[in-house]
């Protein structure tokens, strides 16, 4: 700890930090838990959802027909109980079994934290989750690039090219009335949101997309 001193207490106090939530994107957290990844049969730290190979596209996926109100969480006590089988385990092949069967790897530091609990010390984090997942994909849906065949892109949701200039031009003419203190002035998205930036697709979210859109779907 650090030796303090408490003003209202007028006392000395040792001030300790304890870890108890810890996030990044998929493949970090993986490595940083000893986790397979999301490639594997188990790839979910949450659940126990299972994984089924494509000998199509030569890839493990997961259904969509799952029914996903009745997954198995993962816990804290079963996933000490698969590490310390890992971790007895002397026969190659029965090891390697145990990590396809399980997603988990083996033993890591942060289990040894009083203060860590998995999975929910391993929060999904919300610029990963949203910001540069769901944001760029909606606006794909709303400008009809999301599916790569015209048929499933042409919708009641799908934007015209008109609309999205629109909407663009209006978001590069507010940079004359917005804060500094938002971040980087906005850019026309219909021309520029393939390089947008997590702070960026941010600012479209909480404050572009809800007042330029209200108006055009108006029954959605």
């Amino acid at each position: 700890g650090i030796p303090c001193f408490n003003g209202y207490t007028k006392q000395n106090f040792l001030l300790k930090a304890y870890l108890t939530h810890c996030t990044g994107d998929i493949p970090a957290i993986s490595k940083c838990l000893n986790l397979a990844g999301h490639n594997a049969y188990k790839g979910c730290r949450f659940c126990n959802l299972l994984g089924i190979y494509s000998t199509v596209n030569r890839h493990i996926y997961f259904p969509l027909n799952k029914q996903c109100k009745n997954l198995v969480l993962r816990t804290h006590e079963e996933t000490k109980h698969i590490i310390n089988q890992l971790s007895l385990e002397t026969n190659k092949s029965r090891k390697e079994l145990i990590i396809k069967d399980t997603g988990i790897k083996g033993a890591n530091l942060l289990f040894k934290l009083k203060g860590i609990e998995f999975p929910w010390s391993f929060p999904i984090d919300i610029m990963h989750l949203y910001f540069e997942n769901v944001a760029p994909l909606m606006y794909l849906h709303w400008s009809g690039g999301f599916f790569k065949d015209n048929k499933h892109d042409d919708n009641s949701y799908n934007l015209t090219k008109k609309e999205l200039e629109y909407i663009g031009n209006l978001m590069k003419e507010s940079k004359k009335c917005l804060p500094l203190e938002i971040g980087q002035a906005p850019r026309d998205i219909s021309k520029y949101h393939t390089g947008f930036k997590a702070i960026e697709w941010r600012n479209w979210i909480e404050l572009f997309s809800v007042p330029l859109l209200k108006d055009i779907f108006i029954d959605k």
